[in-house]
C-alpha cells in the first residue's frame, strides 16, 4: 500500500489522534486499577452488564468509543472523565499555547498540559 493513501486530513486526523488519546487514558487507568485493586478486563465487563468481548473491542480501539461506553469504562475503572478544548493558537516566536478563559462548569477540572505537533513538526504545549 502507497503511503500517499495513509494520508488523512486534519479533520480525521483530529478525529484519530482523539480516539488515541482516549484509548492511551483508558489503558493506563486500567494498568494502574490492576496493579491498585486487581481490576481486569473481566470485572470491567461485569460491572457495565456487557461482555469482555465489548470490553476488549472498545480497550483495543477495534469497536467505535461512543460516549456512553467511554462513561460506562470510566465508571467501572471509577475514574471522572476530564474533558478539555485547550486553543491551537501560539505566540508569535512561541512555543507554547496562550491559557484562553474559559467558563466553570461543575466538576470538570483542568487538564495538564499536553503536547501538540503542528503539521510542520512544531511541538507546542496545549494548556
Amino acid at each position: 500500500m502507497k503511503s500517499s493513501s495513509l494520508h488523512l486530513n486534519k479533520r480525521r486526523r483530529t478525529y484519530v489522534r482523539m480516539l488515541g488519546e482516549i484509548q492511551h487514558a483508558l489503558l493506563e487507568a486500567l494498568d494502574e486499577e490492576h496493579a491498585s485493586r486487581g481490576l481486569t478486563r473481566a470485572e470491567i465487563s461485569r460491572i457495565i452488564g456487557r461482555d469482555k468481548a465489548f470490553v476488549t473491542r472498545k480497550l483495543n480501539g477495534e469497536s467505535n468509543m461512543t460516549l456512553q461506553s467511554l462513561a460506562d469504562l470510566a465508571f467501572a475503572l471509577d475514574r471522572p472523565v476530564k474533558i478539555g478544548l485547550p486553543s491551537r493558537r501560539a505566540a508569535a516566536g512561541s512555543n507554547r499555547v496562550e491559557a484562553q478563559p474559559t467558563t466553570s462548569m461543575p466538576g470538570l477540572k483542568r487538564l495538564p498540559p499536553t503536547p501538540i505537533t503542528s503539521d510542520d513538526g512544531v511541538t507546542t504545549l496545549a494548556a
